[in-house]
């Protein structure tokens, strides 16, 4: 069963198509090897991640070599600090009794000398492991020194080019991933489609809701000869939570001047009970209770009717099977009722 908010417009709807949400190719975002080695994969293909989420980590052995370089130039500059600092300690006592040692003072200036060496060292060391970490983490698997690639947005990975353990070389593609920022919702409309918009407005499945959606929309000029078609492209104002590329969407486009007592709501919503057409409307959680509306002319999947107030959160899935629920011809006729989410009909008001 899935439930539909009644839409708030002060206009009519002219046209509602079908379009998905779609990552285009320029906004996607793909992670490679920041080195050669063997990777770990930590997501899947279609998997929603959050940004810092981790994607992958790499096993590497220059890595790992260069990280012992670092290592022991570090320490090669901490052993030379603390033996600088006992000559220095040295040669301070003994000028403070007015003693003299050349062969100590040599001492301290060739270790001196030594130690600006080491520090260039140490920031050779540095540069090299940043060049090979190109802004990724340093991490420890087994003992082991690994790189670790995080998301940088939320989003969607749309593909995993390398398998699981498999050994790759620096530069190689890994993952392919469209950030939830840069989705937006692609249709198709005939090009000899007289199409009146002043606004578009998308709705969205998101568990047992459909979640409206509203945002900025652009029609494509350009005709695609072969096919005949236009493109239609809505981009959200904002996504909801677990959005994902590859959504089926409604994109309801509306103009004119709408009369104030009809909205329009998807074809599935009316059930024809007896002569009447009624729309179940959810009055709480899990409990609905049937409404008979005035149905116009159904359009392109949507009927305009009359009963219904904007705000409502009516049933698009699954009213013909509460419908079968009601009491059979020839019982007792109940003149109001509600339904319950177990399937069963209570009379009267709900309250």
């Amino acid at each position: 069963m899935r439930v539909e908010e009644v839409p708030t417009s002060d206009l009519v709807l002219t046209h509602s198509l079908y379009g998905y949400l779609t990552a285009t190719e320029h906004t996607m975002e793909t992670y490679a090897m920041p080195c050669t080695g063997r990777i770990s994969l930590a997501v899947k293909s279609a998997q929603n991640v959050k940004k810092g989420d981790i994607l992958y980590s790499v096993l590497s052995p220059a890595v790992g070599e260069q990280v012992a370089e670092l290592t022991h130039a570090r320490s090669s500059l901490e052993r030379c600090n603390a033996e600088l600092a006992t000559l220095k300690s040295r040669l301070e006592k003994l000028q403070s009794i007015g003693t003299a040692n050349s062969e100590l003072e040599s001492q301290y200036k060739f270790k001196h000398a030594e130690q600006i060496q080491l520090v260039q060292g140490v920031a050779v060391a540095e540069a090299r492991l940043k060049m090979l970490l190109m802004g990724t983490e340093l991490s420890e698997q087994d003992g082991l020194a690994a790189v670790v690639v995080r998301a940088n947005d939320d989003g969607t990975v749309r593909n995993v080019g390398i398998n699981q353990g498999s050994w790759a070389e620096q530069g190689a593609a890994v993952v392919t991933m469209s950030n939830v920022e840069d989705l937006e919702i692609v249709a198709t409309v005939y090009a000899d489609d007289e199409l009146l918009v002043e606004k578009v407005r998308a709705t969205m499945p998101v568990g047992r809701d459909h979640v409206a959606l509203e945002g900025t929309w652009r029609l494509d000029e350009q005709v695609n000869t072969e096919k005949q078609t236009r493109t239609l492209y809505f981009t959200p104002s904002e996504l909801p939570q677990g959005a994902a590329a590859g959504r089926l969407c409604r994109l309801d486009l509306y103009a004119g001047v709408n009369d104030g007592k009809h909205v329009s709501i998807p074809d599935s919503a009316v059930v024809r009970v007896g002569l009447d057409d009624v729309v179940f409307v959810e009055v709480k959680e899990g409990t609905f209770a049937m409404v008979k509306v005035h149905a116009g002319a159904s359009r392109r999947g949507m009927t305009p009717v009359a009963g219904l107030v904007p705000g409502q959160r009516i049933v698009v899935k699954g009213g013909a099977e509460l419908r079968y629920l009601l009491p059979a011809d020839g019982q007792k006729k109940k003149s109001a009722g509600h339904f319950h989410a177990d399937g069963k009909f209570h009379e009267g008001e709900h309250h």
